[in-house]
């Protein structure tokens, strides 16, 4: 809503995220969001994030493929909150060549307000 994505046959394996709205800084949460569980088990919900400008206004993502129906949890974490179909993707692991579910618009969470907790709650998925 706040931001243009963007594929690029230059990085086929990610996505460019362009923020030109100032104030929303969705960004940059996604991308501290990132340093911060890279290297705990949370890191299984997030598409990584690759790189950012030094100003935050461009964010290069690890990009996802759509879930079919059937791929959406029933349960998620307490720290997602926006359980719109489209703000979730699957991604190939790299060790074994298998995918799995992820969150790829993260730039509003829960995670200030409930932690890196591993809670689970019911997903209520929507629609457009």
């Amino acid at each position: 809503m706040s931001r243009n994505v963007f594929s690029s046959p230059l990085l086929p394996g990610s996505v460019v995220k362009v923020e030109e709205g100032a104030g929303q800084f969705q960004n940059v949460v996604e991308w501290e969001t990132w340093q911060r569980v890279k290297d705990t088990p949370a890191s299984k919900w997030f598409a990584q994030c690759q790189w950012i400008s030094p100003n935050g206004t461009i964010l290069i993502m690890e990009r996802t493929r759509p879930p079919g129906p059937k791929e959406f949890p029933e349960r998620m974490p307490v720290f997602l909150c926006d359980f719109k179909r489209t703000n979730y993707g699957m991604v190939k692991t790299i060790k074994n060549g298998t995918e799995h579910f992820v969150c790829h618009d993260y730039g509003t969470h829960l995670m200030f307000e409930n932690g890196m907790t591993k809670r689970m709650r019911k997903a209520n998925w929507w629609d457009l």
